[in-house]
């Protein structure tokens, strides 16, 4: 036994000087303790032919500790021992050069420091294992030349975090979530920079975006937006402002999952900068957000659209200097990021020349979107230029490019012919007449215009009657406002508080769709649902002008969904096809003309400019329609057998 216990002395010695936990050499001498045991019970002596038939032994032996992986590695360090005379197998540490030192006095302090902050969150046996773990990390930059913490960099937490992949993965995460904390107390008290503890808690989770993941043409433009671009903030002004804006936030009442959302956003986007020595611009930024090895890494479900909000909050933040909250994140154009530059750049060069005609933003959208659904078609082809583009290429096209209705297949093509006539003005192609081989065709279809039952109407009624909760009572002010008076959804979405004329029981609005001035009399019952929304409802914090508001900080206004919304929850089971909203308005005018209203006062109220658009938001009214038969003497018409008669 002499030789036995000569080499676990070796193995217990090895353990200590290199500094690993106390709990797992007091497991090691547990362990050969009980194999000594068993030895002395069966009397033979140690060899590694018998441990290595004691780790195979099926049942597994009742002395065993029952962590089979914590076994082989007590009987391999023993084996190495006997064969060796020392440790060498894989699973040594390698931290056998400076666990020896002694730390200067500056990290001594710190490492007091942290653990004076946390007496209240480590129990005492955890105090020791967490020195232990600081000191090691400590010791090791120590002996790279690094005499304060505001020495340390990010290659060498890279490097540590290498020395530590001997440890299985469980060990690995608990020693860098102790320095991830005591990094962090570091941060905050301003003797490292941010980036430390959030690199080294990347490396630990794993969850990290190096610019080498990103597509090569991607990485070109990031570096180029960071060093040309033209509102640009180091890594640290960045972190500044954008922490600085997170605590606005707080200010306004948003809630703690947005802003903390919202502040691991920044922190991402700054270690990312940081890390590569980048600049922040808004358009790398934007970049950065929507390529898939962020998304698919860093950001999971709506974490990622509350990404989106902050940064484009922020951009717009360092740009005017004052923080708009009422600011709505404009509609983001899936997929634009992923087209190639040769194919982006005339695609947003084109659209800018459409909003220098003075178009609507949604016109030059929808233009954005059907070009965007040719792009990605003659890149799928293996296209790399538009000067390669064929008139059999727009014939396979239009044949594989499907649509809805003949309607939206014509205008999807439209729009790609304007297109190709703007790649031919601009020299990118050179056939002028290529967009003819992109045939446009559809017959004019004749909808039935669908408008709300009188049970749907009655439902309605009931809602309001009934409303109750500051939800209903919103959403019957809303739906009022559609069935009584015909508003649009953008329109109600829009309105102030100073375009209702409470005097005059009149409200006076201007349009969002024809930029019209519209006065309309206001009903007693839109105006007592409005009163009452107002009056209990609305929220009291709320300083936006907007007669609807958001429940919720910074209590903004709200977009046309609300209306849809409202509609929905006061007629839940209504489910028709292709009818919103849109089916209070087209009610209010049916309706009307019901009553015996003049179409010319009817398109006055809604603000069409003639009747002639207004009949597109009339169902036919059967009723009428059979009040007023036409003979067919009258018309003069000779019908089949009239003499026989």
């Amino acid at each position: 036994m002499n030789e036995y216990r000569k080499n676990v002395t070796i193995v217990l010695n090895f353990l200590k000087e290199r500094g690993y936990a106390q709990s797992t050499v007091k497991n090691h001498e547990r362990f050969y303790t009980l194999l000594a045991d068993d030895l002395a019970a069966k009397d033979i002596t140690y060899s590694p032919e018998y441990g290595k038939a004691l780790l195979s032994t099926l049942p597994v032996p009742a002395w065993l500790p029952k962590s089979r992986i914590e076994n082989a590695a007590c009987i391999s360090k023993l084996d190495d021992a006997y064969i060796h005379g020392c440790i060498i197998n894989a699973q040594a540490s390698p931290r056998k050069s400076y666990s020896k030192l002694s730390l200067n006095s500056n990290f001594e302090n710190h490492i007091t420091r942290f653990l004076s902050s946390r007496e209240n969150v480590f129990t005492e046996s955890q105090i020791a294992n967490v020195k232990r773990r600081c000191s090691l990390f400590l010791k090791c930059m120590q002996s790279k030349g690094r005499m304060d913490p505001s020495e340390i960099t990010y290659g060498d937490i890279d490097s540590y975090h290498e020395e530590l992949a001997h440890l299985k993965r469980i060990s690995r995460v608990i020693e860098e979530s102790t320095l991830h904390q005591f990094l962090q107390f570091l941060a905050e008290s301003g003797k490292v920079p941010y980036g430390l503890y959030l690199r080294i808690y990347a490396l630990e989770t794993e969850c990290f975006v190096n610019l080498d993941d990103f597509p090569p043409d991607e990485q070109s433009r990031l570096i180029k937006n960071s060093s040309e671009g033209q509102v640009r903030l180091s890594p640290e002004r960045f972190l500044s402002e954008g922490l600085e804006l997170i605590r606005l936030h707080q200010e306004a009442g948003y809630v703690q999952k947005y802003t903390e959302a919202s502040k691991r956003a920044i922190l991402q986007l700054y270690l990312f900068l940081d890390y590569h020595n980048l600049w922040y611009d808004p358009d790398m930024a934007d970049i950065w957000l929507h390529s898939d090895c962020v998304k698919k890494r860093l950001f999971k479900g709506c974490s990622w659209n509350t990404a989106r909000h902050i940064l484009f909050m922020f951009s717009d933040y360092v740009t005017s200097g004052s923080v708009h909250f009422e600011k709505k994140l404009p509609r983001g154009i899936n997929g634009i990021n992923n087209i190639p530059e040769w194919c982006l750049t005339p695609l947003l060069d084109f659209a800018e020349s459409r909003r220098k005609m003075k178009l609507d933003e949604n016109t030059v959208k929808n233009d954005i979107y059907s070009i965007l659904r040719f792009c990605r078609f003659i890149i799928g082809e293996g296209l790399s230029s538009y000067g390669d583009i064929n008139g059999s290429h727009l014939a396979d096209f239009n044949l594989a490019d499907h649509h809805g209705t003949p309607e939206g297949k014509n205008a999807c093509n439209n729009r790609v012919k304007r297109f190709l006539k703007y790649l031919y003005r601009k020299g990118l192609n050179a056939n002028p007449s290529l967009y003819m081989a992109l045939g446009c065709s559809a017959a004019p279809v004749e909808t039935v215009v669908v408008v709300l039952t009188s049970s749907e109407i009655e439902e309605i009624k009931t809602f309001v009657g009934n409303a109750y909760t500051d939800l209903e009572i919103r959403d019957s002010a809303v739906i009022m406002l559609g069935l009584e008076m015909g508003m649009r959804s953008s329109d109600i979405a829009n309105l102030k508080l100073e375009n209702i004329d409470w005097k005059n029981r009149s409200i006076l609005y201007r349009q969002n769709k024809t930029d019209a001035d519209v006065w309309v009399p206001m009903p007693v019952a839109v105006g007592n649902a409005i009163f009452r929304y107002l009056k209990q409802s609305r929220p009291r914090m709320a300083v936006c002008r907007n007669v609807f508001v958001d429940f919720k900080a910074p209590f903004c206004g709200m977009s046309r969904n609300i209306c849809y919304g409202a509609l929905k929850r006061a007629l839940p089971d209504r489910d028709v096809r292709g009818s919103g909203f849109h089916v209070t308005r087209k009610t209010f005018s049916t309706n009307r003309l019901r009553n015996g209203v003049r179409p010319e006062s009817i398109a006055d109220v809604i603000g069409h400019r003639d009747t002639e658009s207004l009949k597109h938001y009339l169902s036919l009214d059967d009723e009428r329609m059979a009040a007023c038969p036409l003979s067919l003497a009258d018309l003069r018409l000779e019908m089949e057998g009239s003499d026989a008669l």
